[in-house]
């Protein structure tokens, strides 16, 4: 039985590779033939990204500036294309590269299920409308249709998008999301029964995540700092973390102006190295989703600062372990300690509904 999935696997950054990774992976576990839809969205070309940053910083017209700008931007995409295109080439099932939505509707994969992945594939903000490629528009009529850990990424449509939504996702016959609520905005649009599961990293335990590890980068214990954000109360807490345990701070990035801050840099490291440098760690600090649900799966004692910014699925996944005391404010953490055998029997019991959601979906096909 074969699955093709369309999702965001082309947004270089570690969190978009690894959960595209890690739905291939659970289908795979499950039984079935699974592959990656190569389509790239109108609006995530390296030049399309760039000159949306350009636009937000107000660049354009200082010369100086902007010339900086771009230079660093072309340092860092080179980067960034260079660990995403090893990480697929090496882990990835792609089809061939779709040129635009006409060329994958029509001449779709084929397949007896098709699926949109996770990520944040029906946010329209985000992908600048409401694409009909996430929606599984060009799925051959009388193909089953489901939604794998499907995100928003907000927390209510916009009314204009309510009815194509509406009628979009009734096509469907199953659909499982990653936010709570996202699932009550899917059931408010006529859905009878959307599922809340686990983001695919977690879906997958440790011993499925050890053979993309890389073997130890530093050999000093030290504090891994991987933020996607400017936070003062972050640098803050390091330092301190650092003065009391005398671990050494090291920080993971592909922003070049990191550089600033204090620690050892490791600048892009491959997608392995994402992974080694948070498995290897003493402490691990982040405002990052996908960093902390490594640090969960991996057993680590992690710090959680939240961005100004969608910091809901951060909030859900530690209600979801209690471990909110993990949560750094005004520079300071009360935390008494982690229980993971809570959190393994925590995720145990979510990975049991993933696995029943998907076959669930196979039924009938076999």
């Amino acid at each position: 039985m074969k699955i093709s999935i369309i999702t965001l696997h082309y947004i270089q950054h570690y969190g978009s590779l690894l959960q595209t990774y890690a739905t291939q992976k659970a289908f795979e576990k499950a039984g079935m033939e699974a592959e990656i839809i190569d389509y790239i969205r109108p609006n995530a070309t390296e030049e399309a990204i760039t000159k949306d940053a350009l636009q937000k910083k107000g660049f354009e017209k200082n010369f100086i500036k902007k010339a900086a700008f771009l230079w660093a931007k072309k340092i860092e995409n080179k980067k960034r294309r260079e660990f995403s295109n090893d990480f697929i080439s090496k882990y990835l099932h792609m089809t061939r590269r779709y040129k635009d939505y006409e060329d994958l509707k029509n001449n779709p994969p084929e397949a007896d299920i098709y699926c949109t992945g996770s990520d944040q594939t029906w946010n329209s903000d985000y992908n600048g409308g409401i694409l009909p490629a996430y929606f599984l528009e060009f799925a051959p009529a009388g193909k089953k249709r489901i939604g794998y850990a499907v995100s928003i990424g907000k927390d209510k449509l916009d009314p204009e998008e309510v009815e194509e939504t509406a009628r979009l996702v009734k096509k469907y016959d199953a659909i499982s999301v990653r936010e709570q609520s996202a699932k009550k905005i899917v059931e408010d649009l006529g859905f009878p029964e959307v599922q809340h599961i686990l983001d695919p990293t977690l879906v997958l335990d440790k011993h499925d995540w050890e053979p993309l590890i890389a073997p130890r980068m530093v050999k000093e214990k030290y504090i891994i700092i991987y933020k996607l954000n400017d936070n003062p109360d972050l640098e803050a807490f390091a330092k301190k973390l650092s003065e009391k345990t005398g671990c050494k701070i090291v920080r993971m990035s592909y922003y070049l102006n990191h550089f600033k801050y204090q620690g050892k840099m490791i600048y892009s490291p491959s997608v392995e190295g994402f992974l080694s440098l948070i498995n290897y760690a003493e402490y691990v600090i982040t405002d990052s989703f996908h960093c902390l649900a490594f640090s969960l799966n991996f057993h680590k004692d992690f710090f959680v600062v939240y961005p100004k910014k969608y910091s809901t699925r951060l909030e859900s996944l530690l209600t979801l372990t209690n471990t909110k005391d993990r949560v750094v404010k005004n520079g300071v953490c009360e935390s008494k300690g982690i229980d993971y055998d809570y959190v393994d029997k925590v995720f145990g019991i979510e990975r049991k509904k993933v696995f029943d959601f998907i076959e669930k979906c196979k039924a009938g096909l076999q």
